[in-house]
């Protein structure tokens, strides 16, 4: 798997008209026939670790020193999936504070893919999820699949129970996996669980 910097391009025809999907077909092999590329954004309150979670699924390192994303940053990864088809996720990673929420409905307008983060440490920060669930299915794309990250496992001591949000999510049909982006726990799992449900509504809406 590889990871660079860099802007991505507009959903191209194949992409059948889904927001933040472009497919590209390929001649040869079942394991190279087809590119997806996607867009996915990481949402969350300040300090829960989007920034971390990131760069460790992009380029496997942590930066133990939080520094504020300003406005959005951006990142890649392929990852592969089952049928031998690749997904290159564009990963979006947003501003937390209050002051750049105005900004962030830029960002997740033509996703095709969220994951929202919380920190097990801050109550708060949990109970945000449920904003930022409302705001996609409200001003988001209508096929966006979303995933829950309850970030920062490797705390001993945590401040919310993770089952009560695993509850939220089963009900709501979202994606739950605890990670921890200073460990490396999990966090290719929630992307590449993520781009499997990506790579599904595609190939549901193409047969559609």
């Amino acid at each position: 798997m590889g990871c660079a910097n860099g802007k991505p391009g507009g959903a191209a025809p194949g992409g059948q008209g889904i927001p933040g999907l472009n497919v590209q077909d390929h001649n040869g092999s079942p394991a190279q026939r087809s590119t997806i590329e996607a867009k996915i954004v990481l949402l969350g309150d300040s300090g829960v670790g989007k920034s971390s979670l990131a760069l460790r699924f992009c380029q496997g390192r942590f930066n133990p020193f939080h520094e504020v994303t300003i406005g959005a940053a951006f990142l890649q990864q392929i990852v592969r999936l089952r049928d031998g088809s690749q997904l290159k996720l564009h990963v979006w990673d947003t501003g937390g504070q209050e002051r750049f929420r105005a900004m962030t409905h830029l960002y997740y307008r033509d996703a095709a893919g969220a994951v929202i983060v919380y920190d097990c440490t801050d109550p708060h920060s949990q109970e945000s999820v449920k904003y930022w669930v409302h705001e996609l299915r409200t001003k988001g794309p209508p096929d966006v699949r979303m995933a829950v990250a309850a970030n920062k496992s490797d705390v001993e001591t945590k401040a919310v129970d993770p089952q009560d949000m695993k509850a939220y999510c089963d009900e709501n049909n979202l994606l739950f996996v605890e990670t921890s982006a200073k460990t490396g726990e999990n966090v290719g799992l929630i992307f590449e669980s993520l781009a499997t449900r990506v790579a599904a509504a595609h190939q549901n809406r193409g047969q559609g």
